[in-house]
C-alpha cells in the first residue's frame, strides 16, 4: 500500500504558482508557448541563451531560460505548442528588466534537467496566453523596461520591409500601426526576423479586419506619440481563434477598415514645391473640415501671414529631451510625467502661438522647435541664455528675434488631429514650414535682404545645433549624441526671477 501511495505521489505535478525559489525537486507539466534566442548584439550577435515562456493548466506564465552551453542540446526537444513534463530545474528570483511575463520567479535549466514530451493533448492547458496592455498601461511603461508589453489591435497601416544598418550590419525593418480598443492608434517598429512575420499577400488577398497580436515589445515615444519596438522575444499572430480576437472583430464588424500603406522611409522625400500643392487649404477650409476615419490624422498646407503672437502662456517651455513633454519641479528635482521619472536632460523648447490670416479668415497656429527654429534662426535655448545675459528673465517678454516674424508670410504644413477636427479647437499644430514660399514683406528692404541671407545660410550650411555636444552614448542598437542638459540651478533661477518681475509689475 505504501508503495502505491509513493508512486501516486511521484506522479503529482507542482503548479507554477507553487514552485519555490532555489528548489529543484519540483515536477511541472507545462506547454511551451513561445521560444526565442537572446542575442548579444554588442558581441558579434553571439548567443546568450535559449529562452521560452511556459504555461500550466491554471494559466500561470513563467519565463524559462537555458544558458548558451546547454541550448543546443535542449533545442531539438522543445517545440512551440507542445506539452512537456520538466524536472530537476532551478528556480531563481527575477531581478532583471525586460521581463516578458508578470512573475517574480524564473526557471533555469541545468545539465540534470529532464524534459519529457507529453503524448496526446491536454485540454486543461491553454493553447495560447497573453498579458494584453491597454493604452493606459502602454503610457505608464514609456521608457520603463521592467516589463515587456503585449498588445492586440486592428492592423490599420503597414509599411514595406526596408533595410537599415545597425552596428554596421544590415537589419530588416517594417512599421505597422494598430488601432487599439480605446480607438487609440500605436505605431510598432518590427526589426529583424519579426519584420517578416506578416505576409504581404495575406492582408492584400483576404478580407479584413486583421486582428494582430504583438508580444514582448518596448514602449518609447516618437514626436510625442507612444511607439512600440520589437525585441528578440517578439512574436506576431494574425486573427487567432481566441475570445479577445472575436470580441474585437465583432466590435468593428460594421466598419470598413482597409489596411493602408505607409510610405517607405527609403523612398525619395517629396520636395517642398510638390508638397505645397498637396492638400492645400485656406484658413476657412481648414476650420470647416469634419472628423471621420479618413481625416482623423490629416496633413494639410496653408499659405498665411503671421499678424500677431499670443504670448499669454510664454513662448517656450522646459522639455524632457526624450519625449518633449513639459517637465516640472517636484521637491527640488525635475520630473517628467510621461516618462514617469527624472529626465536626464531638459532643454528649453519653443511653443509659439501665432495668429495667422489669409484672404478667407484668421486662426491660431502653434509652432514648436522644428518650425520655429527655421524662421527664427536660433534655438530656444540660445534665446533663453541671451535673455539671462540681459537680465530679461520674464518669459512673457517676447524676444525681438521672435517679434521679427510678425508680418511675414509663410507656407505652413499642419498636422490636424481629433482635437481639431472632432472638438473644433483652433490651435493647429505646425509640423513644418516650407522653404519655397517663405517671403518677408517688411518695409525696410535692408532687413529683408539680411533675413533672406540668414535663411539661405541656414539651408546651405545646415548648422550644427549648439546644444548638442560631440560626445556619443550608446543606447541599444543605435548611437546618439549627448546634449547639454539645462542645469536645475538655471531653471530655478529663471523661475525665481520671473516671479520677482511678475510681483513687481503687480505692485506698480
Amino acid at each position: 500500500m505504501k508503495k502505491i501511495i509513493q508512486i501516486q505521489k511521484n506522479m503529482e505535478y507542482t503548479n507554477l504558482k507553487q514552485i519555490l525559489r532555489d528548489k529543484d525537486n519540483s515536477k511541472v507539466k507545462v506547454k511551451v508557448l513561445r521560444t526565442w534566442d537572446a542575442i548579444n548584439i554588442a558581441n558579434n550577435n553571439d548567443l546568450i541563451s535559449l529562452d521560452m515562456i511556459l504555461v500550466d493548466k491554471e494559466g500561470t506564465l513563467i519565463h524559462a531560460s537555458i544558458r548558451k552551453s546547454l541550448a543546443q542540446s535542449f533545442r531539438p526537444q522543445l517545440i512551440e505548442g507542445s506539452i512537456y513534463t520538466i524536472t530537476n530545474f532551478l528556480v531563481e528570483e527575477y531581478k532583471g528588466n525586460y521581463r516578458p511575463v508578470h512573475n517574480d520567479l524564473k526557471i533555469l535549466f541545468n545539465s540534470t534537467t529532464s524534459v519529457t514530451k507529453f503524448k496526446g493533448f491536454d485540454h486543461s492547458i491553454p493553447q495560447v496566453q497573453f498579458e494584453f496592455a491597454d493604452y493606459g498601461t502602454i503610457a505608464s511603461r514609456c521608457y520603463n523596461t521592467t516589463y515587456l508589453t503585449d498588445v492586440i489591435g486592428i492592423l490599420d497601416y503597414i509599411g514595406a520591409i526596408e533595410e537599415i544598418k545597425t552596428r554596421g550590419r544590415p537589419t530588416k525593418i517594417r512599421n505597422i500601426q494598430l488601432l487599439l480598443e480605446e480607438n487609440k492608434s500605436v505605431q510598432t517598429t518590427l526589426l529583424g526576423n519579426t519584420a517578416q512575420q506578416i505576409d504581404d499577400d495575406f492582408y492584400k488577398t483576404n478580407k479584413g479586419p486583421f486582428i494582430v497580436i504583438v508580444t514582448s515589445t518596448i514602449v518609447k515615444t516618437f514626436r510625442g506619440q507612444y511607439q512600440l519596438s520589437s525585441t528578440f522575444a517578439t512574436k506576431l499572430y494574425v486573427n487567432l481563434n481566441i475570445p479577445e480576437v472575436a470580441e474585437m472583430r465583432n466590435k468593428y464588424s460594421t466598419k470598413d477598415i482597409n489596411v493602408k500603406d505607409i510610405l517607405p522611409k527609403g523612398l525619395p522625400k517629396i520636395q517642398d514645391a510638390e508638397l505645397a500643392l498637396h492638400n492645400k487649404k485656406t484658413v476657412v477650409e481648414i476650420k470647416n473640415l469634419e472628423w471621420n476615419l479618413e481625416t482623423k490624422n490629416l496633413m494639410v498646407t496653408c499659405n498665411a501671414k503671421i499678424i500677431n503672437i499670443n504670448n499669454k502662456y510664454g513662448w517656450y517651455y522646459v522639455a524632457c529631451l526624450i519625449c518633449k513633454t513639459k517637465v516640472k519641479q517636484v521637491k527640488g528635482v525635475l520630473w517628467c510625467e510621461r516618462c514617469k521619472n527624472e529626465p536626464k536632460f531638459a532643454v528649453p523648447s519653443y511653443r509659439i502661438q501665432v495668429q495667422v490670416q489669409d484672404e478667407t479668415g484668421s486662426t491660431t497656429f502653434i509652432s514648436f522647435d522644428k518650425g520655429a527654429e527655421k524662421i527664427i534662426s536660433k534655438t530656444a535655448k540660445e534665446l533663453v541664455e541671451m535673455q539671462e545675459e540681459m537680465l530679461k528673465l520674464d518669459e512673457n517678454t517676447l524676444p525681438k528675434e521672435i517679434q521679427k516674424i510678425i508680418g511675414n508670410e509663410y507656407l505652413f504644413q499642419l498636422h490636424l488631429d481629433e482635437y481639431n477636427l472632432k472638438y473644433g479647437k483652433e490651435n493647429y499644430t505646425v509640423s513644418k514650414i516650407l522653404e519655397m514660399e517663405i517671403s518677408h514683406k517688411q518695409k525696410d528692404s535692408s532687413k529683408v535682404e539680411e533675413h533672406q541671407d540668414t535663411m539661405e545660410e541656414i539651408v546651405r550650411k545646415s548648422r550644427k545645433d549648439k546644444y548638442i555636444a560631440s560626445q556619443k552614448i550608446e543606447i541599444g542598437e543605435t548611437s546618439v549624441q549627448r546634449p547639454e542638459r539645462m542645469p536645475l540651478q538655471m531653471l530655478q533661477k529663471h523661475q525665481k526671477s520671473t516671479k520677482q518681475i511678475a510681483t513687481k509689475k503687480k505692485k506698480n
